[in-house]
């Protein structure tokens, strides 16, 4: 779905670009593009979008605001920066299982949330509400998955939470969480880590 091809000012300066990729990023992992077929164009519009879309659901709302209503350049970065850091603090379970499945299937899933694949299908559905312990797993795989997106494409995605990593003692990131995990555990903090680190790379 990401695609860049051109970033308009004033997002193309270096303090902010960085910032607003990675609130595009968050954005997909979230499912709150779900709704483009295609991102080829970075710009404020986009911005303003997500924030909107965020605010709707009761995320980054004194941000959004601030946004929408076309702040100075110089206020932009402290913006963005609070924007981003709402999305990565708040899980949106409901959004974020239907675009996970783009992705992964209801077995793989629902291994890596430490659940079992009928209650996942009943989140899925709206049957069942999701419960918070799970809620947090699954903000915490759309966060990694959005990191790893810049990076791999989805059949790579899938591939990389089963190869092993030696950061995690040659176990592969799903091995390494098991099914009773947090996302605060420190083997999450690495496979988070791992992630992180393409960003730059896949960038």
């Amino acid at each position: 779905m990401l695609r860049i091809t051109s970033v308009s000012a004033p997002l193309n300066r270096p303090d902010l670009l960085a910032l607003a990729m990675s609130v595009v990023r968050r954005a997909l992992g979230l499912g709150l593009l779900s709704e483009r077929s295609r991102i080829e164009k970075l710009d404020l519009d986009l911005i303003r979008s997500i924030a909107q879309e965020a605010s709707s659901l009761g995320v980054g709302q004194e941000a959004a605001v601030a946004l929408l209503e076309r702040p100075r350049n110089a206020r932009l970065p402290r913006l963005l920066a609070s924007l981003d850091a709402s999305l990565a603090d708040s899980p949106v379970p409901d959004r974020e299982i239907a675009e996970l499945l783009r992705i992964y299937d209801h077995e793989q899933l629902a291994a890596l949330a430490g659940t079992s694949i009928a209650s996942l299908r009943r989140y899925a559905s709206g049957a069942r509400t999701v419960p918070d312990v799970v809620a947090q797993r699954i903000h915490f795989i759309a966060l990694v998955t959005s990191d790893l997106g810049g990076a791999y494409n989805e059949f790579g995605l899938r591939r990389w939470w089963d190869r092993p990593r030696s950061a995690l003692g040659d176990r592969s990131p799903r091995q390494a969480l098991g099914t009773d995990w947090s996302a605060d555990d420190p083997v999450a903090v690495t496979v988070a880590g791992l992630a992180a680190a393409l960003v730059g790379a896949g960038s």
